[in-house]
């Protein structure tokens, strides 16, 4: 059999002529990590899943929807981004009118759409504030949604990873691409 000696008979070596033709998929930096906890909200075809929780499986960027598993239910349901709250951690910061919650960690349970806030469950004291996006800083790796740019509104409604926050200006790193990294106020990042 012909190939090259010491790589198992296959023609031009590992993989043989078609290796290299399959890629892993591009790491995607505007989609929720499988395995996130999240609530359901705003659903019309099904409104009384609103408030569900699951666990994200997938996302289809073809469809623009993720695969969501309900919890305590084997059910799929295929969902789009703006119908989806992550329940992701945070650490509160910059808060004047109640000082003992900074430093406190806490979990996003909840987004008032009317007020602008969470809701956050601090967990080390046992109980629930409403919190503005700058009074919080979501965890590094944490896809959030941009809003409020003035500078560039072309980017508002667009998704990113957080990859870091600089405490010194008081921004995140968020990369939207694999080339595309911008520096965000707090409060230009919601989940």
């Amino acid at each position: 059999i012909g190939g090259m000696p010491g790589m198992g008979g296959f023609p031009g070596g590992p993989g043989g002529p078609f290796g290299s033709a399959r890629r892993p998929p591009e790491k995607r930096f505007d989609a929720i990590p499988a395995g996130t906890i999240v609530s359901l909200k705003g659903i019309m075809s099904r409104p009384e899943r609103n408030g569900d929780r699951g666990e994200v499986i997938d996302y289809d960027p073809r469809s623009g929807r993720y695969t969501i598993v309900v919890e305590d239910s084997d059910e799929q349901l295929k969902v789009k981004p703006s119908n989806l709250l992550q329940h992701v951690h945070v650490r509160l910061h910059g808060i004047e009118s109640q000082p003992e919650f900074n430093g406190s960690k806490g979990t996003v349970i909840a987004w008032n759409e009317s007020n602008g806030r969470y809701a956050i469950y601090v967990m080390d004291k046992s109980k629930t504030i409403s919190m503005k996006p700058c009074n919080i800083i979501l965890e590094n790796g944490t896809v959030g949604h941009i809003i409020g740019l003035v500078s560039k509104p072309e980017l508002n409604g667009k998704s990113g990873t957080i990859k870091s926050f600089n405490r010194t200006t008081g921004r995140y790193d968020v990369q939207l691409s694999r080339d595309q990294i911008l520096r965000l106020k707090l409060e230009n990042i919601v989940v």
